[in-house]
């Protein structure tokens, strides 16, 4: 699957500024031409799968601008917003008689924590921190332009956002195999989670390149640790064959490199000790059921929450090999879940007193995708306010 299609969005201001002289050369007067902007999505994913991000080409609703001008600012966290299909800006703004640069932010930079007074600084910067909940994630696209003039590109600011974040994903299978003929194991996943992913971090926009940025991602006391969480409506069932869990939606988060939790059968680390390393980890809350044609005997898991000690859906962990998440890309993780490994760090169904097989625990590698440009024809919309 892939995004085919890249929308522009031709955003008009209306009107000229009242008092400029028809019969003098406005080439020189300030604030006689509105500036215009042109915001372009201008990356895509190329490989299987896309990503369900919150922020599409095709549900892009508002971005925010700063503007400066003799290194003063002059554009002061403009926001421009589609209210019912049309596009509403908080204030027009016109050019000056010299170069400006611009830098914009989509959603806009309400969104970032300190933006008014950070985008003042030098380097331009804003601050960030991640929700842990999945569904209340913000894909977060930048753009950047230098020394523009209202002679350049027809008055025209053309930006092209490209995504400041990394894109999870998850796909799963049930690998688990019976040594026993006619019996079969079932899995259902109720709950991903993602741990010690650090949440805080500053994007700088690079002063010499246009549409060009980087994070800085906190650390030591300053920086935040979350778990981020996935809580499904319908717990989803794993089969033999390799699945999306997600329904191509994923996980959103600061670009950053993550140390993995390395426990393994012969050398096991408990969960309470990779936290407190910061190791990054995948916790599943499922169902393990085991079942012989006759009797089900739930191996993970329970029917209900009628036993206090073993609730309908109880947690497996999985160590992955974490490697650098990359601003503008993504990774899936495919779980091959023929177990996972329990809170001691030891594998789950070779040391469960519920009645499994011995099974031996393999944890697949992170297969990473990247978001590329391509040639595209542009599609305009053209929006007077």
């Amino acid at each position: 699957m892939k995004l085919k299609s890249i929308y522009i969005f031709v955003l008009l201001l209306g009107g000229l500024l009242f008092g400029c002289n028809d019969t003098a050369n406005k080439e020189e007067q300030e604030g006689c031409y509105p500036i215009v902007f042109e915001a372009v999505i201008d990356s895509q994913f190329t490989a299987s799968p896309t990503r369900g991000a919150r922020l599409l080409a095709t549900n892009l609703s508002s971005f925010g601008v700063w503007g400066f001008y003799n290194n003063a600012v002059r554009v002061r966290n403009i926001d421009y917003t589609k209210v019912n299909g049309v596009w509403r800006t908080s204030r027009n703004i016109t050019w000056p008689a010299g170069g400006m640069d611009f830098y914009g932010l989509s959603p806009s930079y309400s969104v970032c924590l300190n933006a008014t007074s950070t985008m003042l600084q030098d380097p331009k910067y804003v601050e960030y921190e991640s929700p842990a909940d999945v569904d209340a994630q913000i894909d977060i696209m930048y753009a950047s332009i230098f020394g523009l003039k209202r002679t350049d590109n027809n008055g025209k600011v053309k930006f092209a956002f490209k995504p400041a974040m990394h894109y999870v994903g998850f796909t799963g299978q049930n690998s688990i195999v019976s040594a026993t003929a006619g019996t079969v194991y079932k899995v259902f996943v109720k709950e991903i989670i993602l741990h010690n992913i650090v949440s805080n971090g500053k994007f700088v926009y690079n002063a010499k390149t246009a549409n060009a940025g980087s994070w800085t991602i906190a650390k030591g006391a300053d920086a935040k640790y979350i778990n981020m969480r996935k809580v499904f409506t319908t717990p989803v069932e794993l089969t033999s064959s390799l699945k999306q869990m997600l329904n191509n939606e994923y996980f959103i988060l600061i670009p950053q490199s993550c140390t993995k939790w390395n426990t393994t059968a012969a050398n096991p680390i408990p969960i309470s000790t990779a936290d407190a390393n910061h190791n990054y980890y995948v916790e599943i809350v499922a169902q393990i059921i085991q079942d012989d044609g006759t009797n089900q005997t739930y191996l993970l898991g329970n029917p209900d929450n009628s036993d206090p000690e073993h609730l309908q859906y109880e947690s497996v962990y999985f160590p992955v090999a974490a490697k650098n998440f990359r601003i503008n890309a993504g990774s899936t993780l495919p779980i091959s879940f023929n177990g996972g490994y329990n809170k001691d760090g030891l594998p789950y169904l070779e040391n469960n007193d519920r009645g499994g097989e011995g099974v031996e625990v393999t944890v697949s590698e992170w297969m990473d995708f990247v978001i590329t440009p391509e040639d595209w024809v542009p599609v305009y919309e053209e929006l007077e306010f």
